[in-house]
């Protein structure tokens, strides 16, 4: 049963971002202005883009911050070239204190961003590379607001500043990737997930049910879900995995994989 409600629960999501999306791009088509949602989520970027190609007088534009940016603000136009940047449509604060060492997560962030009485719609990725500071992106109109109010973190006093998108680029450390070798006996999304995330299928399998895995963005509950190579696996709170090879199999009938873990 609480599957179930999961699982109706994203749909009707997915249906209400449906109606609200087709709606701006009629808004924006019938009275030729441009127009941006608040930030979208990789699912809803995928409906959305669907949605679009119904549309082909229209532009869109999915504006994150950062070119890797998992959330995105889309901005509809019905000028031949957007006029607006992401710079227009997204701020980013530096958020600094003395933090120990492994004892704030994302979530904390979140958290302190959402405490001051933010829609979470309204907050775009936030980069914690675990070390004296953090970097939010935030839809524009609410930067100036977050720099003034926002001055703890769990329990921590922390100083903010304003940087440019250019400036981040700059600050923010590469993305790694942890390469993951071993081998399954099916490509099961339990399967593969557990030596992603290291886990094992018996304590992968009851988050997988619980709603907290998707499958290229795509909420999945059934332990038993075929993968395949390419497909891109999320776990909340543990980040994403990308199946990126099946090399042969075992003597034993058990698969060589190599998976890429965004760490």
């Amino acid at each position: 049963m609480h599957e179930d409600s999961n699982l109706s629960q994203v749909q009707l999501t997915e249906k209400k971002w449906t109606a609200y999306f087709e709606s701006l791009l009629q808004k924006a088509a019938e009275e030729h202005v441009e127009l941006c949602t608040p930030f979208a989520d990789p699912r809803q970027q995928q409906i959305s883009g669907d949605i679009a190609r119904n549309y082909p007088d229209l532009r869109c534009a999915f504006l994150g911050g950062t070119a890797e940016a998992e959330r995105a603000r889309i901005c509809i136009s019905p000028f031949a070239e957007l006029r607006t940047t992401s710079s227009q449509q997204v701020s980013c604060l530096e958020v600094r204190g003395k933090f120990p060492a492994q004892t704030l997560t994302h979530r904390d962030f979140l958290g302190a961003v959402l405490s001051l009485g933010i829609r979470r719609e309204m907050v775009g990725d936030i980069y914690y590379p675990g070390a004296d500071a953090a970097y939010i992106l935030l839809c524009a109109e609410l930067g100036s607001y977050v720099l003034q109010h926002l001055q703890e973190v769990g329990r921590y006093k922390v100083e903010v500043r304003s940087l440019t998108l250019e400036d981040l680029a700059r600050e923010l450390p590469p993305r790694r990737v942890k390469e993951v070798k071993g081998t399954v006996p099916s490509l099961r999304i339990d399967a593969v997930a557990g030596l992603g995330f290291g886990f094992s299928r018996s304590k992968i399998a009851p988050l997988i049910r619980g709603g907290q895995v998707k499958v290229n963005h795509q909420l999945v509950s059934q332990p038993s879900r075929p993968v395949a190579v390419g497909d891109m696996i999320s776990l909340a709170g543990k980040g994403r995995i990308e199946l990126v090879s099946s090399q042969g199999k075992t003597r034993k009938g058990r698969t060589h994989l190599v998976i890429h873990r965004l760490v």
